[in-house]
Parts: C-alpha cells; sequence; structure tokens
C-alpha cells in the first residue's frame, strides 16, 4: 500500500479549464466582463482607502466631498459600460480563488 501523495492529489488548476465553455459569440462580452471587473475592484479598493483617509481626518472637507462626487460618478460610469454589453453589477464580480468573490 503507498501513502497519498499530497501534491498529485491537489485540485488541478486544469481542471477547472476543462469545464470553461468558450463561445465566439460572447467573446466582447466576456472581455467586458473582466476588464470592467477589474476596474470595479479597483474603484472599490480607492473607496475603501477614501473611507480610511475621512476616518484618519486627513481630508479637508471639500476634499471628502470631490473624493465621494468622483467616486460615485465613477460607479455609475462603470455600471453605464456593463449594461452596454448586457451585464448587471453583480456581474462583474470576479472569482479571487482562495479568498472569495471580488464584490
Amino acid at each position: 500500500m503507498t501513502a497519498p501523495d499530497p501534491i498529485q492529489d491537489w485540485p488541478s488548476p486544469l481542471a477547472e479549464i476543462s469545464r470553461l465553455e468558450i463561445d465566439p459569440e460572447r467573446v466582447e462580452q466576456d472581455m467586458a466582463r473582466l476588464v470592467l471587473g477589474l476596474m470595479e475592484f479597483l474603484r472599490k479598493l480607492m473607496e475603501l482607502q477614501a473611507v480610511r483617509r475621512m476616518d484618519a481626518g486627513s481630508l479637508t472637507p471639500e476634499e471628502e466631498e470631490r473624493l465621494g462626487l468622483t467616486l460615485m460618478r465613477a460607479e455609475e460610469a462603470l455600471h453605464r459600460l456593463a449594461a452596454q454589453f448586457g451585464l448587471q453589477p453583480g456581474d462583474l464580480s470576479l472569482d479571487l480563488g482562495p479568498l472569495g468573490r471580488s464584490v
């Protein structure tokens, strides 16, 4: 009897790839989902950083207002672009593997 090999028993990334369904008719939508998902992820990171800066008191009230308005407009623009590709805001969630989903 041989001992189990933990490396060989580890799930292969290729196993996930074999389940991908590639549809040439949806390439643009899939690319838009990826790019817009990355942009949404970065926007949320900027939003978290803005909240930290506001909590730390390192922003003037004018800077807080300008930053808030900029982040709101960025979110609206991302949602408009997503809609142009038939995507909902929830479609922009990225699978980050062991870290979970981005949104």
